[in-house]
């Protein structure tokens, strides 16, 4: 009976294939756009490091001075003075893991005459950035303990400036210069993809880092710092100057301005957050925190969940591609419904002759089904060439700044996305055939025979 069904349903498909292509393409334009949408809101929600991202935190204490406005969440409140960096990095819990984040600058140059410098920003970290971050190296790795401690000139390039300078081969060992300070090439980093770059707090999409240079060094040398200084009145007239001068009293200072991170495993998250509170307890016999204790210390699945509920661009876009979906379903009802009726006299006479309701249904629900399949294949097609165009608005707008190979992995439909694609498809074509099957098959085929 199925195979009958089936090619009665081929048959159909073939009779007014306008109408019949017709849907197919309003149901494949639907779902393109609401699976580009959902495919761009899905790949740039993946929380990075999502095997352990409950266990990493970033830590914020509440250091301002008392006539500082109230904050109610987290995302409204300073980083971490330097003077609080050293103490907390100095805090030792079984299993805790510490780092920290902020940017320098400067023009690097290779030995190679016939090599163009490059303007760079760096990223000054420490040692455990690579251990808890976790990114791929494609040639050597990431310092230790001993060269960050003893301030040494190191640093870990990408494999986009190792391809740009040293042709892409092997350049742990080589020298490049910042300025007039050398450093020693000790690891190269492969294609790092994140959806979002966390850990700066900046949560940019398709902006990865090129270098990597200890904190050590960079203070030692007294290189130039990128960052924001929420400062105490005191040094609030001079803040700016922090960025390339001033070292000394901007370390000493109350001013807000490094982003630290801690993993902690579940057992100790506790006794971590009482360990900051002991902390500002002790600092604050010193005369420093005068507010009372506030400490955030905010895990990644909650701060992306934050930040994507904040992202009005794709809430409202999914909004606009859900609702220009549904009206491509109910165009698509409207077209079957024209289809179908057309077939009233022939589903009639078939009735006349005994045909049983259930087998009319099965043979149009089969038919629908594979025009839910063809515009489920359809709409990826569209879907991809969204894609693709969303991808090169975001490339031009960003003037160029942004490589496409960091932004594929953020446009890309992978097999989920393709999966939930025909699901929908074939689902909202079934869900959409509901009345036109229903008016057809209850056509009383008495009224129809009458006038042949």
């Amino acid at each position: 009976m199925f195979n009958y069904n089936l090619q009665l349903a081929l048959k159909s498909l073939k009779d007014r294939p306008a109408l019949t292509f017709l849907t197919i393409l309003t149901i494949a334009i639907g779902l393109g756009l609401y699976t580009t949408i959902k495919t761009m809101s899905y790949q740039g929600g993946q929380v990075p490091l999502a095997h352990k991202s409950k266990n990493i935190f970033l830590v914020q204490m509440d250091n301002r001075e008392i006539t500082a406005e109230e904050v109610t969440h987290q995302s409204r409140l300073v980083d971490t003075t330097y003077k609080d960096t050293l103490n907390l990095l100095a805090m030792e819990l079984p299993g805790v893991e510490q780092t920290l984040n902020w940017y320098t600058y400067g023009i690097l140059n290779v030995e190679d005459e016939n090599i163009n410098p490059v303007r760079a920003t760096a990223s000054v970290t420490s040692s455990n950035f690579f251990t808890m971050f976790e990114p791929p190296f494609l040639y050597g790795n990431g310092w230790d303990k001993a060269t960050e401690n003893n301030a040494e000139g190191v640093i870990v390039i990408s494999k986009l400036m190792n391809d740009k300078l040293f042709g892409g081969r092997n350049s742990v060992g080589e020298n490049v210069r910042i300025g007039t300070n050398v450093l020693q090439i000790i690891g190269v980093l492969d294609v790092w993809h994140l959806s979002r770059k966390f850990y700066d707090r900046g949560f940019s999409s398709g902006r990865p880092d090129n270098f990597f240079i200890p904190y050590t060094y960079a203070i030692a040398n007294e290189l130039p710092r990128i960052a924001g200084f929420d400062c105490w009145q005191a040094d609030a007239d001079i803040a700016r100057s922090f960025r390339n001068e001033n070292t000394q009293r901007l370390l000493n200072s109350e001013c807000a301005w490094v982003t630290f991170w801690a993993e902690i495993p579940d057992e100790q998250i506790e006794n971590y957050q009482q360990q900051l509170n002991n902390y500002i307890e002790g600092q604050k016999a010193l005369g420093r925190f005068p507010r009372e204790i506030l400490t955030y210390v905010t895990n990644l699945d909650d701060q992306f969940s934050y930040i994507n509920g904040r992202n009005d661009f794709m809430n409202v876009f999914s909004i606009i591609s859900t609702l220009f979906f549904a009206v491509c379903l109910l165009n698509a009802v409207g077209i079957m419904l024209a289809k179908f009726m057309r077939r009233t006299k022939e589903v009639s006479l078939r009735r006349a002759l005994g045909a049983k309701k259930k087998t009319i249904i099965a043979q149009h629900i089969i038919e629908v089904v594979i025009i839910g399949f063809l515009g489920g294949l359809l709409g990826i097609f569209v879907a991809y060439l969204g894609l693709q165009g969303m991808m090169n608005i975001q490339i031009y707008s960003s003037d160029y700044t942004r490589r496409l190979e960091d932004l594929q992995p953020l446009f890309a439909l992978d097999f989920t996305m393709i999966a939930k694609a025909f699901i929908t498809g074939i689902s909202c074509t079934l869900i959409a055939s509901i009345y036109p099957i229903w008016r057809l098959c209850n056509t009383p085929p008495a009224s129809q025979l009458k006038s042949q």
